[in-house]
């Protein structure tokens, strides 16, 4: 494939309003992750009554098995289909697609329990799919935007930033909007059309972002399954994706027993408000931390930063875990750290990850970009889901939390509040340390310029 003809740009040339713009895509990614690791599991088990292991298993493996073959599908399609469908493209449809999804899967009928079982892996079969559609190719565009590590980290900080508005819609209003409108199902199927219409909105804004920019690929592109797979074979990206595993699974986690952690262990009655004004501390924090890391990372390298951060969180983490009975002013002081440091790790491996990217299309000589980012979201959403569905639902029935004394309104005993206290804090404090010395050992500290792309912008 012969290049066209294009004017070369530094990556400081991207304009702010399309990095702005395009970064809003991330509120749609965030508040699609948010939705069922915050909330599902507990309306699962505390509004519909499911077992917490049964629930749990229901979401996992539809989530794990949909997931992984719609972003490899949407991977590979990405790639071999770039030249005639921009990866801004699939925007669209998960723009069309995400508002019935989202509805779908909290519309958990009244029925028998295997009646309900089957209903939600078959809603969250669809859900999964809809999130691929653009999951993918907008993590994968990324990749092609800038030719220089340290433009990327800046590109990485307005994603993360938007995370923080993300969290601050999805798991700070939310909770409080489900909260105002009386907690019962009803409540929830409104919330989920709320956030179904705001994940296309900013899919929206993206797609019409992305238009300004044209990437001109240099190399030729590889278009087959085997292809795909052979970015596992790729040393630097398997290494960030052992630390990712560790650190998805223990997100999830921690996300799936928030709210059972905040209603039960720290026995609030307004639980979901609580929630909300945390949630709040967090994604303020979130934004308005991406530069302070941004300039971290410029001074002791993404590596280094990303380490600082990792167990930086591990231990806030730890910490808040074993002190539940702590004043509601040291509880925000923990939600500040948790949104603080999780800003430093989450921005700077999605910066390593592009940076990896782009080394292995300059070695190479092709394309994988789709292929690294479906194998990337594979990992996070499964990870996220083995955390906040599998083990996490494992945990609290194997503790003997009480499904039947939730609905009731009734003190769960004090081996499922242990339960809970190591399901929200404890294990994913443990692995966050694993994830910061999988970095710090395999991770190189080096970091080189690489110019995978050209590109040039629309006026419009």
């Amino acid at each position: 494939m012969h290049d066209r003809p294009a004017h070369a740009l530094s990556s400081a040339a991207v304009p702010t309003a399309v990095k702005a713009g395009y970064g809003a895509g991330q509120i749609a990614g965030q508040l699609f992750r948010d939705a069922p690791s915050l909330l599902l599991l507990f309306y699962l088990t505390s509004i519909v009554g499911m077992p917490p292991a049964i629930a749990g298993a229901a979401i996992f493996i539809p989530k794990v098995f949909f997931g992984a073959v719609s972003d490899l599908g949407i991977g590979i399609l990405s790639d071999r289909l770039v030249d005639r469908v921009p990866r801004r493209r699939w925007l669209l449809i998960g723009a069309v697609m995400a508002p019935f999804a989202m509805v779908a899967t909290f519309a958990v009928p009244d029925a028998a329990l295997w009646i309900q079982v089957a209903y939600v892996a078959l809603a969250f079969s669809v859900y999964m799919i809809a999130f691929s559609t653009f999951s993918v190719p907008y993590l994968a565009q990324f990749a092609e935007m800038t030719d220089d590590p340290g433009e990327r980290t800046v590109l990485m900080a307005w994603k993360h930033g938007m995370t923080g508005v993300g969290v601050l819609l999805g798991a700070a209003l939310t909770p409080v909007l489900i909260h105002l409108l009386g907690g019962g199902r009803a409540a929830y199927l409104i919330a989920a059309t709320v956030l179904g219409l705001l994940c296309a909105v900013t899919l929206l804004l993206a797609w019409a972002a992305a238009g300004r920019i044209r990437v001109v690929p240099s190399v030729r592109r590889v278009l087959t399954v085997r292809a795909l797979l052979g970015v596992l074979t790729y040393r630097p990206f398997v290494v960030l994706c052992a630390s990712a595993v560790a650190m998805t699974v223990a997100a999830g986690m921690s996300y799936a027993s928030f709210a059972f952690f905040v209603t039960y262990n720290m026995a609030r009655t307004d639980a979901f408000v609580q929630i909300g004004i945390i949630s709040t501390i967090m994604a303020v924090v979130v934004m308005t931390g991406s530069p302070l890391w941004v300039y971290v990372a410029r001074r002791i390298g993404k590596k280094n930063a990303y380490v600082a951060a990792a167990a930086g969180h591990a231990l806030t983490m730890l910490l808040w875990s074993l002190s539940a009975d702590a004043p509601i002013g040291l509880v925000y002081v923990f939600g500040a750290g948790v949104g603080f440091f999780n800003t430093g790790w989450g921005l700077v491996v999605l910066s390593l990850l592009a940076d990896t990217i782009a080394r292995s299309r300059a070695e190479r000589g092709d394309d994988r970009a789709g292929s690294f980012s479906a194998v990337w979201t594979i990992i996070e959403k499964s990870g996220i889901a083995l955390g906040g569905t599998l083990i996490a639902g494992f945990v609290l029935s194997a503790m003997g939390f009480s499904a039947a004394v939730a609905r009731q309104g009734g003190v769960q005993p004090a081996s499922a509040l242990a339960g809970i206290a190591f399901a929200y804090g404890v294990l994913p404090g443990i692995l966050k340390l694993i994830a910061a010395m999988i970095v710090w050992r395999f991770v190189p500290s080096d970091e080189v310029t690489i110019s995978p792309v050209r590109v040039h912008v629309h006026a419009g």
